[in-house]
């Protein structure tokens, strides 16, 4: 029997990346802690350092994806001086994560349902759309309707993204300035 290598890194990170490749390629139905740890070559009790089970496993993959997503958009935030583009900006860099991401994508809304109202990324974008539309609009439009707009704007990028991986829309060298393209032919 051959021995197994310790591993060297980040473990935790290792399971749930190679966890999302054995989901897409043989199912959640499939997926077994014992298949993992084989995959990178690990113990079979070493998955059980971080993950209770499989049910906890996959709550982990969703919260990590979850973490990435909101910390590229609050990137995305820190690092725009233009406050006229701050909102284009976290769409571009919401559609482009789940571009480069498809398997997070995949995961995180086919396995079960997200309330919106306490989704991390929703409520970063609505506070930062909230300030933005409020200053933009000085009381000419009511919470209500800034409240909307955000919700057009999320399922639109959110849309894009998801037809995106379903039929590859968007296909073009320069992703970032189609996705420009595309959310700026509509004025919010």
């Amino acid at each position: 029997m051959e021995k197994k290598q310790y591993h060297h890194g980040n473990l935790k990170n290792d399971l749930i990346e190679n966890g999302l490749e054995l989901i897409d390629k043989y199912g959640v139905e499939s997926l077994s802690m014992r298949k993992l740890a084989e995959k990178i070559g690990v113990s079979n009790a070493a998955p059980y350092a971080h993950f209770e089970n499989k049910e906890a496993f996959l709550d982990s993959i969703q919260e990590y994806i979850t973490n990435k997503l909101t910390n590229v958009l609050k990137d995305i935030y820190d690092h725009c001086n233009d406050n006229s583009r701050i909102i284009l900006e976290l769409g571009k860099g919401y559609i482009c994560f789940f571009y480069n991401n498809p398997l997070y994508y995949q995961f995180l809304f086919i396995r079960r349902t997200i309330g919106i109202s306490t989704y991390p990324p929703f409520v970063f974008f609505k506070t930062v759309a909230s300030k933005i539309l409020e200053e933009k609009y000085k009381g000419e439009i009511s919470t209500k309707n800034i409240d909307n707009k955000i919700i057009v704007m999320w399922a639109m990028v959110h849309g894009l993204s998801q037809a995106n991986n379903i039929k590859s829309i968007i296909s073009s060298d320069d992703i970032e300035k189609e996705i420009e393209d595309i959310l700026c032919s509509i004025e919010i």
